[in-house]
């Protein structure tokens, strides 16, 4: 790769490291997406796309919707799985520009943000296509967005935000805890002008989707709702064993970045609650605190925090020193 003028040697390091893990990762998941049986899950999607609807019985519909025009194409697993398979490498090169343009990373910053979300483990081994890869995109997207707004004010950011947010539930409701680390966002954020109006914009913004995700539950028995609220929880009960696989799950993801802030806990504080930052904080600590509170009586699903990973990641490459 020719050097660039203006990029040190640390940067020009990083960059390699960026775009050979963007190589190797994407090789490895191409073979992995064509190696893998369907699962049942995938499946079901598989049959959502075949029958195009407003909605579905236990998730909204947006993952049936990426799946018509593919399989309009191949129904074969590599055609079916090209969304999950490209999500990893369209979110790290994204999140690249993102913290350049709109946060002031170095280059060297952004194309190890880019690295530590290419090497994450739901990166390198989930090629699975589910409701959770359109929710994970459009957060993404939301979250990068809002966090752009808040630095300026800026009314369109904040409605594009809030479109993404409503794209995001219509992929999966997890998509509410983002809307609550927004909400979060604005209590603990008295410095921020124009905070509330902002939240409403985006709330305005995501309001068409929700109310046509409620007029289609409506017309259906209000079947999302319960399978969501009540359904899935009939066996929910009290037990140690689902907070502590909830921790392993944290750590599993997470681990890296929590020992490192565990060695500098009033950095991570002061960290936290920087004005420039505090969006991206937010969109994790909303969805693990709500997470935490559930784990006691709830198995939570290594899969539910795919979602949120971005942030954690472009939070803690902003945060933690090169060495680290």
């Amino acid at each position: 790769m020719a050097s660039h003028p203006y990029l040190t040697d640390d940067d020009e390091r990083a960059r390699r490291w960026f775009f050979a893990a963007l190589a190797a990762t994407l090789a490895f998941r191409a073979w992995l997406s064509w190696a893998t049986p369907i699962t049942g899950d995938e499946a079901y999607f598989i049959a959502w796309g075949r029958h195009p609807d407003w909605g579905f019985y236990d998730h909204p519909p947006m993952v049936g919707w990426w799946l018509a025009p593919l399989l309009a194409i191949s129904d074969a697993p590599w055609a079916v799985r090209l969304p999950a398979l490209l999500l990893p490498a369209v979110l790290a090169l994204v999140a690249r520009l993102a913290l350049r343009a709109w946060f002031g990373a170095t280059p060297a910053q952004a194309d190890r943000a880019g690295l530590l979300l290419l090497l994450a483990p739901l990166s390198v081994w989930n090629v699975l296509i589910t409701t959770d890869t359109p929710l994970t995109l459009f957060a993404f997207a939301s979250l990068a967005l809002f966090a752009r707004a808040v630095q300026g004010g800026r009314a369109p950011m904040y409605l594009a935000s809030g479109a993404c947010l409503g794209l995001a539930f219509l992929s999966k409701y997890f998509a509410v805890l983002l809307a609550l680390s927004y909400l979060a966002w604005a209590v603990f954020s008295p410095d921020a002008r124009g905070r509330w109006k902002g939240l409403g914009l985006v709330l305005l913004a995501a309001l068409p989707f929700g109310l046509l995700n409620a007029w289609w539950n409506f017309e259906a028995c209000w079947s999302n709702v319960m399978f969501n609220a009540i359904n899935r929880h009939e066996g929910a009960g009290l037990s140690w064993r689902t907070p502590a696989l909830f921790a392993a799950s944290i750590a599993y993801l997470f681990a890296p970045f929590a020992w490192y802030a565990c060695k500098r806990p009033g950095a991570l504080l002061t960290e936290l609650f920087e004005p420039e930052r505090r969006a991206l904080h937010f969109a994790w600590l909303a969805p693990v605190a709500v997470f935490a509170l559930l784990s006691p009586v709830k198995t939570i699903g290594l899969h539910w925090l795919q979602w949120f990973v971005p942030a954690v990641v472009l939070g803690a490459a902003l945060f933690l020193e090169r060495a680290e």
